[in-house]
């Protein structure tokens, strides 16, 4: 049918007809191989630079606010500071001789004599998720000494305003030879760092 259509046209019109299905493929060439592919090339872009202005908005804002930040983490780190200096550290690698070192002036200021510390078994605290860091424990120090119920009362009065996360795990008193001088024994439990989970 196409043949006989194009076999009854002038030559003129068949030039024409022609030229104008050469034209016509010609674009939808250039539609379907140039104009989409650029047209997704530039959707793209377009995304790729939306994501762009939101990281500058979001880096820009965070810039604003750094001295806000600065300030609150030095108050973060001022809150922390007596949590941090209440970490029992050991010295010789004993928990025990660093407190023998902190508390002995305690325990003459409370009237306590001949005390004697040792370490008991350390307790790790419960994890956080995800896991931190830097784990956290209890160090229990035991502390065996002589003096009165007065002495005792007054050095646990002391340790508590002078270390205050310090706690007491357990108390005993043995009767001695008078009420001044009754065995005292004790353990104290202290924050302290525990295993650290990755480098």
């Amino acid at each position: 049918m196409k043949g006989g259509l194009l076999h009854n046209m002038a030559p003129n019109a068949k030039r024409s007809f022609m030229a104008t299905l050469a034209f016509s493929a010609v674009a939808v060439a250039i539609y379907m191989f140039g104009v989409l592919p650029s047209q997704d090339a530039l959707d793209k872009e377009g995304r790729r630079k939306s994501a762009l202005d939101a990281d500058q908005s979001r880096i820009r804002m965070d810039l604003s606010n750094a001295p806000n930040v600065k300030k609150n983490m030095d108050a973060l780190e001022a809150s922390m500071a007596p949590f941090k200096a209440a970490m029992l550290k050991p010295l010789l690698g004993s928990c025990a001789m660093r407190a023998k070192s902190i508390l002995d002036p305690l325990v003459a200021g409370a009237g306590l004599k001949d005390a004697e510390y040792s370490e008991e078994q350390t307790r790790a605290l419960p994890v956080t998720t995800p896991l931190a860091r830097q784990l956290y424990a209890r160090a229990a120090v035991k502390i065996s000494a002589t003096g009165s119920y007065q002495a005792a009362v007054s050095f646990l009065l002391r340790l508590e305003k002078e270390f205050p996360l310090v706690s007491l795990q357990w108390l005993e008193f043995m009767a001695g030879q008078s009420p001044e001088k009754q065995s005292v024994t004790m353990v104290l439990e202290w924050p302290t760092k525990g295993k650290v989970t990755r480098q």
